[in-house]
């Protein structure tokens, strides 16, 4: 079997992507803008992948992303793993019944993505965690769905580059939007 070397590239380079601003979300924002909700920058790549992906491909790729999160939180790797894969099935539903191409459906999945992701999470930390969240920080989980919706318009056109260098079009290797 030939290994696509190009897609391989698309791939590395979003993880990397991940691994790049997840470190800047964890680590370089609370130095420069103290408690202030960081966006969520993995759920762009993790909607990315999932609007743009068929399904064996984006399954992959969230395995991938919940390995290269782990470092980067306090929760059990079940409980991000679950997690992810409960927000793609999400976005893949959504995917299924409305779908249309370019930023703007990008931007309205990962807003919705993102409003829905903590109570995802909510409800899995309640479901796998021995100490889960019993108050909600609504106001955080708002600014960061906020910030999270405004830097996937940048991230989008990196990704979108990313997969003109993998040489991987959306349309000519995997399904794009519904049948």
């Amino acid at each position: 079997m030939k290994i696509p070397w190009y897609w391989l590239l698309g791939i590395v380079l979003m993880i990397a992507t991940v691994v790049v601003l997840s470190a800047a979300q964890t680590s370089l924002w609370f130095l420069v803008l103290g408690r202030f909700p960081p966006p969520m920058f993995w759920l762009i790549v993790l909607v990315y992948v999932s609007v743009t992906r068929p399904l064996w491909e984006a399954t992959m790729m969230t395995y991938l992303l919940s390995l290269t999160m782990i470092p980067f939180t306090a929760s059990p790797l079940e409980e991000v793993l679950v997690f992810c894969l409960l927000l793609m099935v999400f976005i893949f539903l959504i995917r299924e019944r409305v779908f249309w191409g370019g930023p703007t459906y990008f931007m309205m999945m990962v807003g919705g993505s993102s409003l829905v992701a903590p109570i995802f999470y909510w409800f899995v930390s309640r479901w796998l965690d021995k100490t889960p969240i019993f108050i909600p920080e609504v106001f955080d989980w708002l600014i960061s769905a906020c910030l999270t919706t405004l830097f996937s318009l940048p991230l989008y056109r990196l990704y979108k580059w990313f997969d003109q260098v993998a040489s991987q079009d959306a349309g000519a290797e995997g399904r794009v939007g519904p049948r």
